[in-house]
């Protein structure tokens, strides 16, 4: 979306619409706005077309690229990666970072794994092969496993998640399967390498979305900050190069009491237009 028809954008706008469930109700008092995206992302879209809108009053356009899938495999930005705006020299991506500057993320790694077994009678667990045993087995050695840690970046974490095996109490499960969610500090390839090992010939690996840690624009009077989540930033190399900065605190994200301060909005503005100034000079 452009301011209009003949523009040509340098700098562009974007966040993500996506959110994750359950929804949670909007509500407001005179500090905070609450509900599921008032801090990821919705408060930072309010900012930057808060910002939009006092730059172009002042004959600065900068144009907007809004995504979906962001929360699961980035399936919009990829898609825009595709057909990038010509003009388009920075992106400011917008997500909950403390209205600090972000110089580098984290990497992403998402599999599922799947062990198969052979199903039998519980009462006779010798005639047949639990999947979810193979299945726990591979958990195990991958929590009894030290990953890699990077000096700036920090550790490399594994949420385990989405457990799943067996259908019935008194059958021995013939399959299993669980989401492992890599936040990778080092290098994509160095955690790929450590999984098969530790998965061996159990299981079968079914990548759902990776990338490899990030570097971005920094500018001078702001803090640089390390984040450890991911972004669209990854899967969109054609979007020019990458800002990351936005109102609220990753820390209220996802949760059922999210939350963004309406002051930090209004600052973000501010901080926004600042921004675009800086990369336009």
């Amino acid at each position: 979306v452009q301011p209009s028809k003949d523009s040509s954008p340098e700098v562009y706008f974007c966040s993500h619409l996506d959110t994750v469930a359950p929804y949670v109700e909007f509500d407001e008092d005179e500090e905070f706005l609450y509900g599921r995206g008032a801090c990821d992302t919705k408060g930072v879209i309010a900012a930057m077309i808060g910002a939009w809108k006092n730059l172009l009053d002042n004959g600065i356009e900068t144009g907007f690229l809004f995504t979906v899938g962001e929360e699961l495999d980035s399936i919009g930005a990829k898609a825009a990666n595709e057909n990038p705006a010509s003009s388009v020299k920075y992106t400011i991506v917008g997500e909950p970072t403390e209205n600090k500057l972000v110089a580098g993320q984290k990497g992403l790694y998402l599999v599922k794994v799947t062990t198969d077994g052979t199903s039998a009678h519980s009462a006779y667990p010798h005639l047949g092969e639990s999947a979810v045993t193979k299945l726990l087995d591979i958990l195990e050695r991958l929590r009894a496993t030290d990953l890699p840690v990077h000096e700036k970046r920090g550790e490399t974490t594994v949420n385990i998640s989405q457990l799943e095996g067996g259908d019935r109490f008194n059958v021995i499960p013939d399959s299993a399967s669980v989401g492992l969610m890599f936040r990778v500090s080092t290098s994509l390839e160095e955690i790929k390498s450590l999984i098969v090992d530790i998965i061996g010939g159990d299981g079968q690996i079914e990548v759902i979305n990776q990338c490899g840690p990030q570097q971005m624009v920094e500018i001078p009077g702001y803090a640089n900050e390390i984040v450890a989540y991911s972004t669209d930033i990854p899967f969109l190399p054609n979007w020019g190069e990458p800002l990351l900065f936005g109102p609220g605190s990753i820390h209220d994200a996802h949760t059922l009491e999210e939350k963004i301060r309406k002051e930090d909005i209004l600052t973000a503005v501010e901080h926004y237009q600042d921004i675009v100034r800086y990369l336009m000079n």
